[in-house]
C-alpha cells in the first residue's frame, strides 16, 4: 500500500508550470504556465494530448466542476474559461480582475474566487442565463485580506481562504439570509506569505487544515483554526501540500526533490519508514514545487523547478514501510506476543528486534542486539572434539572421490574456507570464520527464547533478562490494583492497565519481558561450518520437550534438546560393525522444514534433491523416508504446506515444484518464476505462496497456483519472507540493507448464490 513513481514527463514547456490540474471525465492530467500556454497529458501513459494558447497571462488555477463535467481555468489575464468533454472552449467569461484561485460551493451553488485583497462569490449556472456558466456581477466581494489570496476552498457552510498577508480567514455562509459571509476566524497564523492551503480527510472522518508558507513550515489545524502541529524542517518555502488518504499521509514539497510524508495525527516525519524516495536518482537535482492528489486516479502530480512533471500512483501491493539497516539482512522471525516484535539477523553476526510505535503503522523502534553485549556461553557434549576429528576424517574420505566443482558467484554464499582446488577437494573447515552472519532466526514462543544460527558453526540462544523483569516485578505500586477498579472507567477501554486486557508485571507479562530486553544465554556449537537451517518441534507437536534440529554445511542434522541447552543426538545410520555415520546428504543443507502431519522434517541441499526422514528423538530412528527429486539446479528452500498438505520447494533453476501429500516422489505442479528462487513462505491464512525471486516477491494463490500479486521495491536478493497474521502483512528482507513491510494478498470473496425465491422451482441442468 504505497505510492510508486509512474512516469516522469522532462520535456513540458520552454516556461514554468504554475498550476496542476485534472480532467476526469477525459482522464487528463492538465498544466498551465506562466505564458498562458495550457497542455493535457493522458492521466495513464503521460503522452501529450493537446497544448491551447487561450489565456493571455500566468496561469493561476484549475477546477473541474462536477455537477456539468466542465473544467475551468482561470489566469491573472482576468478570464475564466470553461472548457468542454470534449476538449475545447466552450465559455470565456471576463471576470475584471485576476483570478487566483477558485472553489464551487456545493450547497450555495456559487463559485468563490480568490482575488486581490478579498474573496469574491459568484453565480454559477448549467443553462447560461446570463450568458455564460458563471455570472461576471459578482454577489459578495468580502475585502478582508490585505494582498493576493492564493488559496481558497469549501467544507459544508464555511469557506477558507488564505493568502500572502500570512492571513487564514474562515467564513461562514449558514446564518446569513442573503449572499453575504460571516467571518468566524480571522487570524496571521505564518510569519511569511501562506503559499497552500489544503483540507486533510481520512476515512475514519477525521478533518484537518494543512497550511504551507514562505516562512518554511507546514501547520497543521483543526477546523475552527486551532492550531495542531507545527513542522519546521524544510529547507525552503513549503509551496506544495498534498493528502492521501489511501495510506493517510501528508506529502509536503519543501526545497527538496522529494517530498517530506507525514502522519497528520501526530505530525511524525514518516519519510525515512516510506520508500517512495528510496530509489531517487542522485543526478536529479530539481526541487518539488507543486503537489496534487486526485482521487479518481488515485495519483499524484508534482512539478519541479526543471519544468518537469512526475506522477506516482497507488499500487496496492506496493511496500507499506521501508526499514534500514547497516548491512545486508539474511533472516527474520516474529513472536505474536503482545506487543508484536519481529527480529532480524544480518551480516554483521547483529540481531535487531524492530518493534511498531504506538503513534502511527509507519514508525519502528529498534534495539540492538551484538554479541559483544554478553559472555558466550557454550555448551557442547563430551568427546566432542573425538567426534569432530573422525567426522574430518570421514569427510575428507568421501570428498577426495567427488568431482570438483565451482561455486557459482550469483549464489554469494557466505564466507567459508572451502577450498575448490582440482588436485584435492578438502573436507568442511572446523576453524572459526571470520564473519558470523546470522543465516537463520527463529523465535520460540514458549521459552522466549531467538535461535541464531550463524556463518561461524554456532547456534546463539538468546533470552529475556530475567533478572531486569525480576525489578520489573518489584516496582508494582501495592495500591495498583485498587486504584485500577476505582478510575477503571477513566481508562482508555484497550488501556492495558485494566485487568481484562493484561496482567500488569505478572510472571507471565509478555510486556515486562520486552522491557527488561534479552541477554545471550548460551551458545550451541556441535556444528563445523556454516548452520544454514533450523526447526523447532516443540510440545504442542505431541513430543515430550522443546527439540530443535539444525543443519547446514557440514551436512549433518543436529538435535538439540533446548530445555536442557545442549545437544541431544545427531541423525545418524548405524553399520552392522558398530560404526555410525552421521552425513545426511551429498552436498550442503541449505533449508529445512517440519510436518506435524506426519511428524517429518524435509531439507533440501545442493544437490537437488530434498531428503524427507522421520522425526525422532534417537538421532538413529530418523530413517529416511522419501526424496524429492526434480529440480535442476540447487533446491535453496522448502516448505510445509499446512493449508494444502504438500511440500513446496524453490529452487536456482527457476522453479517451485508441489507435491503430492501421500508421500510418494510425485511433483503436482511446476511453477515457472523467471528468476532463481531465493526463499519460500506459506501463507497461513489461505495456503497461498510467497516466493522471493531473485528481488522480486511473487504471490500464488494456492487453488490454481496463478500468480495473483508482484511486490516490487527491494534492490538485491529477498533474503527470507514471514507471514505475520495478526497484522495482514508480509515482512521481507533483503540483501539491499533493507526491510519490507508489505498487505498480504487477499482472497476475492465469491459471490454467494442468489437463493431461490418461495414458491419457484429450481430446474436442474
Amino acid at each position: 500500500m504505497a505510492m510508486v513513481k509512474q512516469y516522469a514527463v522532462r520535456d513540458t514547456h520552454t516556461r514554468s508550470i504554475t498550476a496542476i490540474g485534472y480532467n476526469p471525465t477525459r482522464r487528463e492530467i492538465v498544466l498551465g504556465f506562466e505564458d498562458g500556454v495550457i497542455k493535457s497529458w493522458e492521466a495513464e501513459s503521460g503522452k501529450l494530448v493537446q497544448t491551447f494558447n487561450e489565456h493571455k497571462g500566468w496561469i493561476t488555477d484549475f477546477l473541474f466542476w462536477n455537477d456539468t463535467k466542465l473544467l475551468l481555468s482561470s489566469a491573472n489575464d482576468a478570464h475564466i474559461i470553461v472548457w468542454g468533454a470534449g476538449g475545447g472552449v466552450v465559455d470565456k467569461v471576463p471576470m475584471s480582475v485576476p483570478v487566483y484561485c477558485m472553489t464551487v460551493s456545493s450547497r450555495r451553488h456559487q463559485l468563490i474566487c480568490g482575488v486581490n485583497g478579498g474573496i469574491r462569490v459568484y453565480a454559477i449556472n448549467e443553462e447560461k442565463e446570463s450568458g455564460h456558466y458563471i455570472n461576471p456581477q459578482y454577489l459578495h466581494f468580502s475585502q478582508h485580506h490585505t494582498d493576493i489570496v492564493r488559496c481558497v476552498l469549501c467544507h459544508e457552510s464555511r469557506i477558507y481562504s488564505a493568502g500572502y498577508d500570512q492571513r487564514l480567514i474562515i467564513y461562514d455562509s449558514s446564518y446569513a439570509g442573503d449572499n453575504s459571509l460571516t467571518i468566524v476566524f480571522n487570524n496571521v497564523i505564518h510569519d511569511a506569505g501562506i503559499a497552500c492551503l489544503v483540507l486533510a480527510k481520512d476515512s475514519e472522518n477525521n478533518l484537518w487544515l494543512l497550511t504551507g508558507s514562505f516562512d518554511k513550515t507546514l501547520k497543521i489545524w483543526s477546523l475552527d483554526g486551532k492550531l495542531i502541529h507545527k513542522l519546521d524542517t524544510f529547507l525552503s518555502t513549503v509551496s506544495g501540500i498534498c493528502y492521501i488518504p489511501r495510506n493517510k499521509t501528508i506529502w509536503a514539497a519543501g526545497g527538496t526533490q522529494y517530498a517530506s510524508m507525514f502522519d497528520p495525527k501526530t505530525g511524525d516525519n514518516v519519510s525515512d519508514f516510506i520508500g517512495t524516495f528510496a530509489d531517487q536518482e542522485e543526478d536529479e537535482k530539481y526541487h518539488l514545487q507543486i503537489l496534487k492528489f486526485f482521487p479518481e486516479f488515485n495519483q499524484v502530480v508534482g512539478s519541479s523547478n526543471r519544468r518537469h512533471f512526475v506522477v506516482w500512483k497507488y499500487n496496492s501491493s506496493g511496500c507499506v514501510t521501508t526499514l534500514t539497516s547497516k548491512s545486508g539482512i539474511e533472516s527474520l522471525c516474529y513472536t505474536s506476543k503482545v506487543p508484536i516484535l519481529f527480529f532480524s539477523g544480518d551480516r554483521d553476526g547483529t540481531i535487531i528486534k524492530w518493534e511498531r510505535m504506538q503513534s502511527n503503522h509507519f514508525m519502528y523502534s529498534k534495539e540492538i542486539f551484538t554479541l559483544s553485549d554478553s559472555k558466550m556461553k557454550k555448551k557442547k557434549r563430551a568427546g566432542s572434539k573425538t567426534r569432530e576429528l573422525m567426522l574430518e576424517q570421514e569427510l575428507a574420505s568421501q570428498s577426495s572421490s567427488r568431482p570438483s566443482t565451482q561455486l557459482s558467484e550469483k549464489s554469494r554464499r557466505p564466507q567459508s574456507s572451502y577450498s575448490f582446488n582440482k588436485a584435492m577437494i578438502p573436507p568442511v573447515s572446523i576453524h572459526k570464520h571470520p564473519n558470523t552472519t546470522i543465516l537463520k532466526i527463529i523465535f520460540i514462543e514458549s521459552m522466549d527464547y531467538i535461535l541464531a544460527a550463524s556463518e561461524d558453526s554456532n547456534i546463539y540462544v538468546w533470552g529475556f533478562d530475567q533478572a531486569a523483569v525480576q525489578v520489573l516485578q518489584s516496582m508494582k505500586p501495592q495500591d495498583l490494583d485498587l486504584l485500577t477498579t476505582k478510575y477503571a472507567v477513566l481508562l482508555d477501554p484497550d488501556s492495558p492497565l485494566l485487568p481484562q486486557n493484561s496482567s500488569f508485571l505478572s510472571g507471565n507479562d509478555s510486556v515486562t519481558n520486552r522491557v527488561a530486553g534479552f541477554i545471550l544465554k548460551y551458545v550451541l556449537s556441535e556444528h563445523l561450518s556454516c548452520v544454514t537451517s533450523v526447526v523447532l518441534i516443540g510440545r504442542d507437536q505431541g513430543v515430550n520437550g522443546t527439540f530443535a534440529l539444525s543443519g547446514g554445511w557440514d551436512r549433518r542434522i543436529c538435535l538439540w534438546d533446548l530445555e536442557a541447552g545442549m545437544l541431544k543426538d545427531t541423525c545418524r545410520s548405524e553399520s552392522s560393525y558398530g560404526s555410525h555415520n552421521e552425513l545426511a546428504c551429498d552436498d550442503i543443507i541449505t533449508d529445512m522444514d517440519f510436518n506435524p502431519k506426519s511428524m517429518e522434517f524435509a531439507y533440501s541441499c545442493a544437490d537437488k534433491m530434498v531428503y524427507i526422514r522421520k522425526f525422532s528423538t534417537n538421532g538413529s530412528k530418523m530413517t529416511l523416508s522419501n526424496t524429492l527429486q526434480g529440480h535442476e539446479a540447487e533446491v535453496t528452500c522448502v516448505k510445509w504446506n499446512n493449508i494444502s498438505h504438500k511440500w513446496v520447494t524453490g529452487a536456482e533453476d527457476g522453479t517451485i515444484r508441489i507435491w503430492s501429500g501421500h508421500g510418494m516422489n510425485e511433483c503436482e505442479q511446476v511453477l515457472s518464476t523467471q528468476g532463481a528462487v531465493t526463499c519460500l513462505c506459506i501463507d497461513r491464512n489461505h495456503g497461498s505462496i510467497i516466493a522471493g525471486v531473485q528481488r522480486i516477491i511473487k504471490v500464488y494463490d494456492a487453488d490454481q497456483y496463478r500468480l495473483v500479486q508482484t511486490n516490487v521495491g527491494h534492490t538485491d536478493a529477498v533474503r527470507c519472507i514471514i507471514h505475520i497474521t495478526e497484522r495482514n502483512q508480509y515482512v521481507s528482507c533483503s540483501w539491499d540493507e533493507t526491510i519490507r513491510v508489505w498487505n498480504t494478498w487477499k482472497m476475492p470473496r465469491r459471490r454467494n448464490q442468489q437463493t431461490p425465491k418461495a414458491g419457484v422451482q429450481v430446474k436442474s441442468k
